[in-house]
């Protein structure tokens, strides 16, 4: 690819989408190649924690690898699509900030905004991994563009989004983890029917309206 560091400066401010820049950093080596090359040689890396024989542990350090830096971020099975993206953000933008200081990178906003409107907006009871990586919050957040005032407009999505997953007052599931909240097979919201305990494990059942098939989720502590 030619001319890497505008590609990347664009991207930064906004003027490419982050999935076409994360699609380069996986397809095309020459991008992280070249932002290898401009790392500075102080920065240090942190890396995979090492335990001692007495149980006590410590962070590997060295060497800073870009390489390594957007690994950790894509391997993270805690991370929605949105917060992966942030998060690629985040480690490009510091990267280049450090190794181009002169440079007066103009961030965009939008992926900020986007994850801590849903981060505010989104019951946490309802905000899985599946349901984000599926890109419905997204395309929900459209019909209520931000012009509107902030309040109003957190809770005309909240209030739709339980309405697209059939939730009713108090009716909804108390995850012993994070939410796991089931789409359906064709990627549709799914209603929540019951869940039971059995000392430390928790069995969550949702109903695919569409099929009536039930599906169960299990969470232990």
């Amino acid at each position: 690819m030619e001319n890497i560091k505008q590609f990347t400066v664009d991207y930064l401010e906004g003027r490419i989408e982050p999935h076409l820049y994360s699609e380069a950093l996986r397809n095309d080596s020459s991008v992280l190649d070249w932002l290898q090359s401009i790392v500075p040689e102080s920065k240090i890396g942190y890396f995979e924690k090492v335990v001692r024989p007495d149980g006590s542990w410590y962070q590997r350090t060295g060497p800073y690898s870009i390489h390594h830096a957007i690994k950790a971020v894509w391997s993270d099975p805690g991370h929605s699509r949105l917060g992966r993206e942030l998060n690629t953000f985040s480690v490009i933008s510091r990267l280049m900030s450090e190794a181009f200081p002169e440079l007066e990178l103009n961030l965009d906003t939008t992926l900020s905004e986007k994850y801590h409107f849903v981060l505010n907006a989104c019951p946490e009871y309802l905000c899985s991994v599946e349901i984000e990586n599926a890109g419905i919050l997204e395309k929900l957040m459209e019909e209520f563009p931000d012009t509107m005032p902030k309040s109003k407009r957190v809770k005309a999505f909240r209030d739709k989004l339980k309405q697209m997953f059939y939730v009713e007052g108090q009716k909804y599931p108390r995850w012993i983890q994070q939410s796991e909240w089931p789409l359906s097979k064709t990627g549709k919201p799914t209603k929540f029917l019951k869940q039971k305990s059995k000392g430390e494990v928790s069995f969550y059942y949702f109903l695919d309206v569409d099929t009536g098939e039930e599906i169960e989720i299990m969470q232990a502590y």
